[in-house]
């Protein structure tokens, strides 16, 4: 129309619009750069995720950083549709609770722990079943090499030990209760469960005869009066000339240690053993023969010798004298 001044078209904008909610479609917003924009992308109803494109990635223009977040971390949210928990809301999943696995170090300690407590019962109860429960005490003696202690005397002796945990007895006990028995030079014990003793005696080994009235009596090496015979023939061993008072004479232990020295099969074929000095030794043969001893030096060479003579054929005429005071160079006459 005439008069009127043309419309000016609006000026181009730099951007496109972009409206957001709560403003006006025609109002213009501010422009941004690709480099600065942002898009949301909702995936459903529990899961959303943000992508968003660093500002100055140059290079990478499709560098994302994306975030996710579940819909059942909400706290008080229930896991089933439409249900209803205590502590949420219906129609709301159930908050889910994470379960991390215990540490290596307190699992092999609390193993440890366990293994040594179970360790601990077993070995207290092993221990009372072995030192104090009736089941292991002692109901049976035996009582095993013993010829000149007699069998019954040797378990009266011994019978305080019955009722006792085997165990608990030692050699030193069982010793003890026989340490008065002349007899007895050691004592060993070994039990049998459940109920078993086997005492194990050594005694001590006579090596001559002494004349005491009607009765003999069997000495060892140092004298002791081991055991007492009615008849001489019941000891096959020397007799010592002297009775009694012979174990306190000066030739004694000369006289006990050659005959210590023999063999059992020599010593039983002996009648009697005799010295007026300690270099004068003598013994004889149950057979009538003499064996001339010498000294006590070199025992065990001149017992080998005397063995080896007696052992050899007859001779014609009959030997009476055996001479091993020099050992090497036996002599028979």
């Amino acid at each position: 129309m005439p008069g009127r001044k043309p419309r000016r078209p609006p000026a181009a904008a730099t951007g496109p619009r972009v409206s957001s909610p709560g403003t006006h479609p025609d109002r213009a917003q501010p422009a941004r750069s690709a480099a600065n924009s942002a898009k949301v992308e909702v995936l459903g109803t529990r899961d959303a995720q943000i992508h968003e494109i660093r500002p100055g990635a140059s290079g990478h223009p499709d560098t994302v950083i994306s975030a996710t977040r579940d819909a059942f971390d909400e706290p008080g949210l229930s896991g089933t549709d439409g249900g209803t928990e205590p502590g949420g809301k219906a129609g709301q999943p159930e908050a889910s609770v994470l379960a991390f696995p215990e540490p290596p170090a307190r699992r092999r300690r609390r193993y440890v722990l366990v293994g040594s407590g179970i360790a601990a019962v077993l070995l207290a109860a092993l221990f009372f079943v072995v030192f104090f429960s009736p089941a292991l005490a002692l109901k049976n003696l035996r009582v095993e090499g013993n010829t000149l202690l007699a069998t019954q005397e040797a378990e009266a002796a011994l019978s305080p030990l019955l009722g006792t945990p085997l165990a608990l007895i030692s050699d030193s006990d069982a010793g003890a209760l026989l340490g008065d028995r002349p007899e007895v030079e050691s004592v060993k014990v070994t039990a049998v469960p459940p109920s078993d003793l086997v005492v194990t005696v050594t005694e001590r080994v006579p090596v001559a005869v002494l004349q005491n009235g009607s009765e003999f009596l069997l000495i060892d090496e140092q004298g002791r009066q081991l055991k007492s015979v009615g008849e001489r023939g019941q000891a096959a061993l020397p007799l010592i000339d002297g009775g009694t008072e012979a174990v306190n004479s000066s030739v004694f232990p000369t006289v006990t240690a050659v005959l210590a020295a023999l063999p059992p099969n020599v010593l039983g074929m002996l009648d009697h053993a005799s010295a007026q000095t300690v270099d004068s030794v003598e013994l004889k043969l149950t057979g009538g023969q003499t064996v001339f001893w010498g000294s006590a030096d070199a025992n065990a060479a001149k017992a080998r010798a005397l063995e080896a003579l007696l052992l050899m054929p007859p001779a014609d005429p009959p030997v009476s004298v055996f001479d091993v005071s020099t050992p090497n160079r036996p002599v028979t006459r």
